[in-house]
């Protein structure tokens, strides 16, 4: 059987950023005991139902997961091995924020077991990072990747954001070249996207936010391209970049569509053909673990066009693109066969393009690839 991968969602922030749409509450002291306490009863629980499925890969995301005490991670992590067939050579990553970790205590992550460490550091620019809402400062980024490599984590990656208000393109350079300094083992550079429900949506709505012209965004986002590969990263999708076997096995398995397990407040599962989500508000999600041994919200068993479309989804994400010998053996149908006049367009618009097994994103695809991928979605099957 294939492995899967383990998510666990630890909800509490500092502060929740302008631009921010996760599931991410405000630090509750007086909850998060409690949040550890019911999640380590979910952990036992869910691993009943897997016991024979390994265990490939083990993230911990927010929210921002350091800011719990490093001796809570490390309970959370120890019942992951104890109740969980977790292989020894498990990828097993934390998120981290420069402003939340005790600079002194890195080497207990380690210790404990986690052998990657993801930093949020978004900028270089104090500016920007005012702009962005972060609360750490620069040199808060540059002590935390000195400790995690003198605390042994050989493999770090940091997070960069582009397209900001206001940002020219000398400093995103700048902010490119002094994460390429910093020798990470991987980069994940996003574009700054405006969801709804978020400050920085509502900013925009009264006109007190704006964001650079698309021409402009494009213009970064080929700058990040170049940049990065010609410094050694290979970008294996669309926002991530990594060091030769560098790339994230987790995230991988999301846009293989692969299976997972998501435990915590507001954490989804796909497993067995199913889907299904957690309470976000992390004192019900204590309640109902308390209460129940669950607290899953919703369950939904994707029909096969659901399923088809997703796989497309995930698989141009990646730059290698959507293997369609893998399509066929897994839906009984080409891709050609029930994407035949969607795939026709988007070629003709130089946005997909198919080679050999392959189909994938073009550049100008890549680019605009949530309003690319979004075709595969809503079009009905041709085929049945």
């Amino acid at each position: 059987m294939d492995p899967i991968g383990l998510y666990l969602h630890i909800p509490y922030c500092l502060h929740k950023c302008g631009y921010c749409d996760f599931n991410s509450h405000n630090i509750n002291e007086a909850e998060m005991e409690a949040y550890v306490q019911a999640l380590l009863r979910e952990i036992e629980q869910a691993a009943k139902g897997v016991r024979k499925r390994r265990v490939a890969t083990i993230f911990f995301g927010g929210g921002t997961p350091t800011t719990l005490p490093f001796t809570d991670l490390a309970r959370i992590l120890n019942a992951c091995h104890r109740h969980f067939q977790v292989d020894p050579q498990a990828e097993i990553t934390c998120e981290a924020n420069p402003a939340t970790i005790p600079q002194t205590d890195l080497a207990q992550l380690r210790e404990a077991g986690f052998n990657r460490l993801s930093i949020g550091v978004q900028s270089f620019d104090p500016d920007e990072l005012k702009r962005l809402e972060r609360v750490h400062s620069v040199d808060e980024v540059y002590l935390t990747v000195e400790r995690a490599r003198q605390a042994g984590f050989d493999n770090l990656s940091l997070d960069l954001m582009f397209a900001l208000p206001g940002q020219t393109v000398e400093r995103w350079q700048d902010n490119l070249q002094k994460a390429i300094d910093l020798q990470p083992d991987h980069i994940s550079a996003y574009n700054l996207t405006i969801e709804p429900d978020t400050a920085f949506y509502k900013q925009q709505t009264q006109g007190r936010l704006q964001m650079p012209p698309d021409d402009f965004q494009r213009e970064l986002f080929e700058i990040t391209l170049e940049t990065l590969t010609t410094a050694g990263y290979e970008h294996y999708e669309i926002s991530n970049y990594a060091q030769p076997g560098r790339q994230c096995r987790h995230n991988l398995n999301y846009w293989v569509n692969g299976e997972y397990i998501g435990l915590g407040a507001g954490a989804s599962s796909t497993f067995k053909g199913e889907r299904y989500k957690n309470e976000n508000l992390p004192a019900r999600y204590i309640a109902r673990i308390n209460e129940t041994q669950t607290a899953v919200e919703s369950r939904e068993t994707p029909d096969r066009r659901q399923r088809m479309g997703e796989a497309v989804m995930l698989g141009l994400r990646l730059k290698a693109g959507l293997s369609l010998f893998q399509f066929k053996n897994q839906f009984g149908i080409s891709f050609h066969e029930a994407f035949g006049e969607i795939v026709e367009r988007l070629e003709k618009m130089e946005l997909l393009e198919i080679s050999r097994d392959r189909a994938s994103l073009t550049l100008e695809g890549l680019f605009l690839a949530d309003s690319v991928i979004v075709e595969f979605i809503t079009e009905p099957e041709q085929v049945t």
